[in-house]
């Protein structure tokens, strides 16, 4: 086919080819009733012809991995690209954030060929073109089957987080400036303000950026002297404490894309803080919580942290704030409490983790970085969802407005519960509280004969519940958000930088002399 066509016939042929695919998958997605706009990755002018063929023998070759809720659009007029969060869809009942997940992986299961497929496709590839070997490509330039080469910034043989097996991006940068920092922070905002209309998915993003970030350094243990982990730019992707963290940080979405596309020479650890930086800023009240200063870089990625997962603090249990926070992590009670008030930000869903529901009181609210959380545990009658199932957790409300969640290490934080909880007897933080038309706000009968005790003072969690009072920045209602954020700003960087040697603090520039 290519005989007598010239080189630069051939790469615009594969650029018409390339695109002609993205635009026809594109059409083809949209053609779902829930789908209300989609966006294809566009190739660039500068990528190379032997590029382009690794990318589609990589998706050929690459296992089914679920999709993100979000992708990127690349501008390529301009030297810089501007990725901008894309919403793909909603459901009859909202729920947009795993509809738009299975409509994205049933298109791969539908269109994705086989593996025998692919590999009979290749040997009549080889048997159409006479003289080439198996293993060598146009021009000349010969690589083992099954093994692309690396792109720029990419060192051969790593593996992405989870144990995937495409190269995952160099670490190490040998330089984070001011600008690149600040750089971040933009190009969050702007994908975070192309969300609109959609306050579930906006939340769902926001928190899920923090929560990557937590999730990484949560499984941090100064006892293990061989293998301590903590930030490392890895999680356990098929751990269940991770799910959901997926629809963040995947081939297809628009965080990892930004990444991969301007931002590669930095490690993911770094990248993935200066993010969860960014959007703390971004969240918190009149833009006050900035961590600019105390940020440090350096962090060194791994290839793969299987285990980690086992590590992550689980919710059902009182124990695990104590054991991951201060045992592993050497953090102090005051600490864990800032670090649980993060909270605020995000939604639990269902079809991840089991837990349904905002912290605070909407999905606008739950895109606000402010010490709601620690008033909500105080206000509100919780009463147990679920019990003496593994999603067991707390809820609020009647059930006719936004979905409300507490999980049991957010309550025992003030609530004696545990062993309430372990003998499956229900208990309402406050019984004494009614609706208009009479019913308890407890809504649940048997819970509002018994409200859940708080800690005596010779208790030894009665710290924590000190803690979550010293949040609340005095007598309520209040404004004052500054006890959490000094708290939470200390903690922030203690937890991002525990374990980790020789970081650095931000440079003013990165220019050689």
């Amino acid at each position: 086919m290519w005989k007598g066509i010239s080189f630069g016939c051939q790469f615009a042929w594969v650029i018409a080819i390339a695109h002609a695919a993205s635009v026809a998958l594109a059409e083809t997605i949209a053609t779902n009733d829930n789908t209300t706009a989609l966006v294809a990755s566009i190739f660039s002018d500068d990528w190379n012809v032997s590029f382009v063929f690794e990318e589609m023998e990589e998706e050929e070759e690459e296992e089914e991995e679920s999709e993100a809720v979000i992708t990127s659009v690349i501008d390529n007029s301009t030297d810089q690209q501007q990725p901008q969060l894309v919403l793909k869809g909603q459901s009859n009942d909202n729920d947009s954030v795993m509809q738009l997940r299975h409509n994205i992986i049933g298109q791969k299961k539908r269109h994705r060929p086989t593996k025998r497929q692919n590999k009979a496709k290749r040997k009549m590839k080889n048997k159409r073109r006479p003289g080439r070997r198996p293993g060598r490509r146009p021009g000349g330039n010969s690589r083992p089957n099954r093994q692309p080469n690396p792109r720029p910034n990419q060192r051969p043989g790593q593996q992405r987080p989870g144990g995937q097996s495409r190269p995952t991006l160099s670490s190490n940068p040998s330089c984070f400036s001011t600008s690149t920092y600040d750089s971040i922070d933009e190009d969050i905002f702007k994908i975070a303000s192309s969300i609109r209309n959609d306050d579930k998915t906006k939340s769902h993003f926001l928190g899920g950026i923090v929560r990557l970030a937590a999730h990484d350094f949560m499984d941090y243990d100064r006892r293990d002297e061989d293998n301590p982990m903590g930030m490392d730019g890895c999680y356990d992707v098929n751990h269940p404490s991770n799910d959901g963290l997926e629809t963040i940080w995947c081939r297809n979405c628009a965080l990892r894309l930004l990444y991969e596309k301007k931002y590669s020479g930095l490690s993911r650890a770094d990248f993935w803080v200066a993010s969860a930086n960014a959007v703390i800023r971004q969240t918190s009240v009149r833009n006050a919580l900035n961590l600019k200063a105390s940020f440090k870089w350096g962090r060194k990625d791994r290839a793969a942290c299987r285990g980690s997962g086992d590590r992550l603090p689980e919710s059902s249990s009182c124990n695990e704030v104590e054991d991951v926070f201060l045992t592993k992590m050497g953090l102090s009670w005051k600490d864990a409490v800032a670090l649980l008030g993060a909270h605020t930000l995000g939604r639990g869903d269902r079809s991840f983790s089991g837990h349904h529901g905002t912290w605070v009181d909407t999905d606008k609210d739950a895109q606000v970085f402010d010490k709601a959380y620690y008033e909500e545990l105080f206000t509100n009658p919780w009463r147990p969802r679920n019990m003496g199932r593994r999603n067991q957790d707390w809820t609020t409300g009647r059930g006719d407005g936004n979905p409300r969640v507490m999980l049991n290490t957010d309550m025992c934080l003030v609530f004696d519960i545990e062993q309430l909880v372990k003998q499956e007897k229900p208990c309402c933080t406050r019984t004494n509280g009614y609706y208009p038309d009479g019913m308890n706000r407890c809504v649940d009968r048997e819970a509002a004969r018994r409200r859940c005790p708080m800690y005596s003072q010779h208790d030894e969690r009665q710290v924590a519940t000190d803690h979550v009072r010293e949040m609340l920045g005095g007598s309520s209602p209040n404004n004052n958000n500054r006890p959490f954020y000094t708290a939470f700003a200390e903690a922030w960087g203690k937890a991002t930088t525990v374990g980790q040697d020789n970081l650095l603090p931000l440079r003013g520039n990165c220019e050689r002399t």
